[in-house]
């Protein structure tokens, strides 16, 4: 079995942090279709999120057979505050109804073309677990001195962990995080009772072998995993679009006049600067310690 992991949101300066695993019975280092490729680049295109919608309802139908019931099928949130409901607080009351952008017969077309590519190369998308942490929750790491590395470590973790005692061996592909180098003592905390091997610490790649009882997993943390990996991008894809769907809730709820992007730019730094001033009691939903 294989599993891609990758990240979405580790740079911006608010909204949520989401981390993205979809496994499956194999994996292709190149030649997927044209129109797959990092989800930077799409987001970068005239088409946008339209794209990126068919492209990630695809990816759940075919693991599905279905289109999703509502916005909360494609992600979990991860908060431990019992009053971020996902029907009661600023992340999750205002999520746009899906599909937002994309026509639905759109998405059942391009399914179908995609799973007839993954037929061919002998893939079956098996799961998908998407992870979007709060901002508040996020807040809340940081002040218990985490890292913003290790706190998307634990993404990851969350989603590995579903996996780890599959019983057969196991290949995780995970976007390297932040530039990060090395891993051991990340995954001393998370896999206490799991011997590791350090393989290789490389700037490209650092791989990990972890068994325990008959189960083993290698892990790789991959630089530029959307170029490698054909469940990476797919990954990558499906996080982008999450993450976009939460920032459009944020934005609505806000009632923002122009889109807030939520990264380093000119628009989102004076959004931070009005919201400072007149709505400081959502500040610590919104805008990162990190």
């Amino acid at each position: 079995m294989f599993l891609a992991l990758d990240e979405n949101g580790y740079g911006p300066i608010l909204g949520p942090l989401v981390a993205t695993g979809i496994a499956g019975s194999s994996d292709l280092r190149k030649n997927w279709p044209g129109d797959i490729s990092d989800s930077k680049k799409l987001f970068s295109s005239a088409t946008k999120l339209a794209k990126i919608e068919k492209i990630a309802l695809s990816i759940f139908m075919i693991s599905n057979s279905r289109m999703p019931k509502n916005i909360f099928e494609l992600f979990e949130p991860v908060t431990d505050n019992k009053s971020c409901k996902p029907d009661g607080c600023l992340c999750w009351n205002t999520l746009p109804d899906i599909p937002f952008c994309a026509k639905k017969s759109e998405i059942e077309s391009y399914a179908e073309y995609l799973e007839s590519f993954l037929k061919k190369n002998s893939i079956s998308i098996t799961s998908i677990t998407s992870m979007a942490l709060c901002v508040k929750e996020f807040n809340n790491l940081c002040r218990k001195n985490f890292k913003k590395d290790y706190i998307n470590y634990l993404l990851f973790e969350k989603i590995m962990n579903r996996y780890k005692n599959c019983g057969n061996m196991l290949t995780i592909m995970a976007g390297k995080i932040g530039g990060r180098k090395t891993y051991t003592e990340f995954l001393k905390y998370g896999f206490v009772d799991w011997k590791i091997i350090k393989k290789n610490e490389y700037p490209e790649i650092s791989t990990y072998l972890l068994s325990n009882n008959n189960s083993l997993m290698t892990i790789n943390f991959i630089k530029d995993l959307e170029s490698k990996s054909f469940l990476g991008v797919l990954s990558g894809i499906y996080g982008k679009y999450v993450r976009e769907l939460l920032m459009t809730g944020i934005n609505k709820s806000l009632c923002t006049e122009t889109f807030i992007s939520g990264y380093r730019d000119k628009n989102t730094k004076e959004f931070i600067r009005k919201l400072q001033l007149k709505m400081p009691a959502f500040i610590d939903c919104i805008i990162r310690i990190k």
